[in-house]
């Protein structure tokens, strides 16, 4: 089942050491690789949202729009309703703090995200985004075809990590 892309970052901010490392940019790139090698592992994406080719790579507009406060500073707390956009601009506040999002995952789900954040958790926002502007990226195939802020084809992402999870099967074997 997928899930907001506001509720994967949450999971990856509740990974051993994330609060407070990690930054929007990164959230960004690693809910980008979750939502990729679940598509090749457990054959679903993991995340709802359409996913942007934005300048730094891709951008799930909602998760954008609940972190851009954040700017280049590490979250120092979950995300939650309270961090969009409309509750900035409309002034909303709750008398009680906003619950952080939450996904439900299953434990495949679960291991996807955890395998992400072990593999590529200690890698800074630049070095996540030069991942993703790979030549032959779904990203690089969207922004360099159809421009800036295009939609990247949820087929092209999971033939992307297809392929990528079969060239790791015929090296480990």
């Amino acid at each position: 089942m997928p899930y907001r892309s506001v509720e994967i970052a949450n999971e990856f901010l509740r990974q051993p050491g994330a609060l407070g490392s990690l930054t929007q940019m990164q959230l960004q790139k690693l809910a980008y690789l979750a939502n990729g090698w679940n598509w090749a592992i457990n054959g679903d994406r993991l995340i709802e949202d359409p996913v942007e080719a934005w300048d730094f790579g891709p951008v799930y507009r909602e998760l954008y729009d609940h972190t851009k406060f954040f700017g280049k500073q590490p979250l120092t707390r979950m995300v939650t309703a309270e961090d969009s956009q409309a509750a900035r601009v409309f002034g909303w506040r709750s008398d009680e703090r906003a619950q952080p999002y939450a996904a439900h995952l299953n434990d495949r789900e679960r291991a996807v995200v955890a395998n992400v954040w072990s593999r590529y958790g200690r890698l800074g926002g630049a070095q996540l985004s030069a991942l993703t502007h790979q030549r032959g990226t779904p990203w690089f195939n969207a922004y360099s075809t159809t421009g800036k802020n295009a939609v990247i084809d949820q087929a092209a992402i999971r033939q992307h990590y297809d392929e990528l999870a079969q060239r790791a099967q015929q090296t480990a074997a």
